[in-house]
């Protein structure tokens, strides 16, 4: 009774593995009838599974010498290998973070929008002499 439960939502399985193999955005989409933010959260947590499951550690239920383990803790080589696959196939936008951080992009974006601000305030001003 130490181990505990792990309930499996399956209903997203088909939308993880088409986003796995490669399929467009637009058909995650319609294949999922999920909305955006609702879909991105979805194979988030699907990449973080893949993730974790392919840096477990390999420790087999039979040793070299021929010794039986009776609990095995770790995940097959192949498994890891073929998480691994699959994080790198779904790690790409939306779902991988593409926004700048670097401080000089930070700075032209408050440029441009203290340029908005200006283009606003000569709309306004346009449309007070109208």
């Amino acid at each position: 009774d130490s181990i505990g439960k792990c309930q499996l939502e399956l209903s997203s399985c088909d939308v993880v593995t088409a986003w796995a193999s490669g399929c467009s955005w637009n058909e995650a989409l319609a294949i999922s009838g999920a909305a955006p933010g609702d879909l991105v959260r979805t194979l988030s947590r699907a990449l973080d599974g893949l993730r974790q499951l392919g840096n477990l550690p390999y420790l087999p239920a039979r040793g070299l010498d021929g010794t039986v383990h009776l609990e095995a803790s770790g995940i097959h080589p192949k498994i890891r290998s073929l998480c691994r696959e699959a994080a790198n196939e779904m790690d790409r936008y939306p779902v991988k973070d593409m926004l700048p951080f670097d401080e000089a992009e930070l700075d032209n974006t408050e440029e441009s929008d203290e340029d908005e601000k200006d283009d606003i305030i000569e709309e306004e001003e346009v449309d007070e002499r109208t």
